[in-house]
């Protein structure tokens, strides 16, 4: 437990650093509008090609643990959209709480398995990822484009296909490439990509604090607590019985572990806003399922690590 919260203390320092920097408009707005798209567009990437580059993808439990994530996803979509009829909430409040069930906040997670399990947890985590991101993105679109504010709307497609192509699936598939080919990261590159990769988490973190709006608590509401449920409790939950399912262990099981565990990241926000979903309402989500999870990661951690 002392280890785990060792390395939990600090991710969540980094948050709270970002959103206080922010908050005193330190070094600048600018500076906080270009972090996440850096983070997001190279610094990640380059660290998810370089870790997958460098380990025998043969040797993952990719296949067991993409499908334990995938199944999650699918049950508990299936799940409130089974509940729909009986929630009072209208559809674009209903469209915030599918985004806060199937998404997740990356940043936090790879921090923590990184932290816990160092290269080898980095890279089994990023299998995961890989497996959620564009499931997740379709569910989420589609769910806003049905119960949203603007449904039928056309800008969708363009929209979905921008999600589809998110970097961070691009760099696994570009990693699993030069692994399984055996070509490799070329000498010239490695040692640059290894750089950038160490500023990914660390600035990724203080991006995601840097994106909380506690102001929008003032919101907070019967829907704000059902979402922090389904994400933080019910989530895990599925997780136990996918884990039980895939008969993972090791590497793999923490790995469904953690991105069970994760809160809602700030940019479901973004895409509720676009597409006319609650944004108000998911804005106050990622704030509390964020404060809440202070206490939930390092328990659920605790109970299932």
């Amino acid at each position: 437990m002392t280890t785990t919260l060792t390395v939990i203390l600090p991710i969540f320092m980094l948050l709270g650093l970002g959103w206080l920097l922010r908050l005193r408009r330190f070094p600048g707005n600018e500076f906080w509008r270009l972090l996440d798209p850096l983070v997001f567009y190279i610094l990640l990437p380059a660290l998810l090609v370089r870790n997958f580059a460098n380990v025998d993808v043969k040797q993952l439990n990719v296949l067991p643990t993409a499908g334990a994530a995938v199944l999650i996803v699918i049950t508990a979509t299936a799940v409130l959209l089974l509940l729909r009829r009986y929630l009072t909430m209208g559809g674009p409040a209903f469209t915030s709480l599918v985004q806060s069930t199937v998404r997740f906040n990356s940043y936090i997670g790879f921090a923590i398995a990184a932290g816990l399990y160092q290269t080898a947890g980095l890279t089994i985590f990023s299998i995961v990822v890989a497996a959620v991101t564009p499931l997740a993105n379709l569910i989420s679109v589609n769910v806003i484009g049905r119960y949203g504010k603007y449904r039928g709307n056309s800008s969708r497609k363009k929209l979905l296909l921008t999600v589809l192509s998110n970097p961070m699936i691009v760099a696994v598939l570009v990693g699993v490439f030069l692994s399984l080919s055996g070509i490799g990261l070329p000498w010239v590159l490695d040692p640059f990509f290894e750089v950038l990769g160490r500023a990914a988490l660390p600035l990724g973190l203080l991006a995601a604090g840097a994106g909380l709006e506690f102001r929008a608590l003032r919101h907070s509401g019967q829907a704000v607590f059902m979402a922090c449920f389904t994400r933080l409790v019910l989530v895990p939950l599925l997780a136990i019985a996918a884990i039980w399912i895939f008969q993972l262990d090791g590497l793999s099981r923490m790995a469904i572990v953690i991105y069970a565990i994760m809160p809602v990241p700030p940019g479901s926000y973004i895409l509720a806003r676009q597409l006319g979903g609650d944004a108000t309402l998911l804005a106050t989500i990622i704030v509390a399922s964020t404060l809440f999870s202070i206490a939930t990661v390092p328990l659920w951690l605790f109970l299932l690590g």
